[in-house]
């Protein structure tokens, strides 16, 4: 899942187990109950991220 809401696309995702990537579009994470897999700072680094990871 690649999304820029903490509650909606992270948290939502996480619990269906699925790996996450954050769009941090330069904002700090500050979720403190879980956090995404992987964070990215634009959308592009998120999908580049997507396709090489295994």
């Amino acid at each position: 899942m690649v999304g820029d809401s903490a509650a909606a696309d992270v948290g939502g995702a996480l619990k269906l187990g699925l790996r996450t990537a954050w769009v941090t579009r330069g904002r700090p994470w500050t979720e403190p109950a879980f956090a995404p897999t992987h964070l990215a700072p634009d959308t592009a680094s998120a999908i580049a991220h997507v396709l090489t990871s295994p």
